[in-house]
């Protein structure tokens, strides 16, 4: 019988860290919450104003939230993935994946909270991009190292068909996603609305590459 990905103790002991982050977060919630405002600003459109708010609760503990679901569906996910056997392949590279979403929406929800209560409205256009730049880079530089699965990864119907094609597309793709965490970390420097066009359209651009190199690969491949 293969080894298969389990989430036990020893799993559980190393990510403590990210354990107590969520933790801290919901913590941090219930602090500000007295202070937040009844409409907490939740979107800003391309010129860097607000356009949408939510309520106290969810500007205190939507993100917390969010992150507490992703974290628990990492996780488990691999449960119910018919190719479960090969997580244990790339366990350490997942386990810095699921590190890096934690910890950069932890950074987000931090920022939009010093935002709202200091009303620095610009801080918005300069640390969203370069959170999410940071991450783009980071996740670049592993997505050659994920195995084939169902789940993780850059997941289109040619990568999921064909193995040759899921690992060539992850080399290929773990260089465009390098590309496009520079082009969002640039926005930092621009002013709106060219901040978000630039850094946007970036992330948009190398996740289209990525799609059709896969089919462009996948017919090359299924030829030969």
């Amino acid at each position: 019988m293969k080894a298969q990905y389990r989430v036990n103790k020893e799993v559980i002991s190393k990510e403590w860290a990210l354990i107590v982050l969520i933790i801290f977060l919901f913590l941090l919630g219930l602090l500000v919450y007295p202070r937040l405002p009844e409409k907490v600003p939740s979107h800003w459109n391309f010129k860097g104003e607000v356009d949408r708010y939510s309520s106290r609760f969810w500007g205190a503990f939507g993100i917390p939230i969010m992150i507490a679901l992703m974290y628990l569906g990492l996780l488990y996910i691999p449960y119910v993935d018919p190719k479960r056997e090969n997580y244990l392949k790339f366990e350490s590279t997942y386990r810095i994946i699921r590190a890096l979403i934690v910890i950069v929406f932890a950074c987000l929800q931090i920022v939009l909270l010093i935002v709202v209560l200091s009303g620095k409205d610009y801080l918005v256009s300069k640390m969203v991009p370069g959170l999410i730049g940071v991450m783009l880079i980071l996740i670049g530089n592993y997505l050659p190292r994920i195995k084939y699965n169902w789940f993780v990864g850059i997941r289109t119907p040619w990568t999921l068909s064909n193995e040759e094609v899921w690992k060539r597309t992850h080399r290929v793709s773990g260089y465009l996603f390098v590309l496009g965490g520079i082009l969002m970390l640039s926005a930092v420097f621009l002013p709106p609305p060219v901040n978000i066009t630039v850094g946007l359209g970036g992330v948009i651009l190398v996740s289209l590459l990525s799609i059709v190199y896969s089919y462009y690969l996948f017919k090359r491949v299924t030829k030969n």
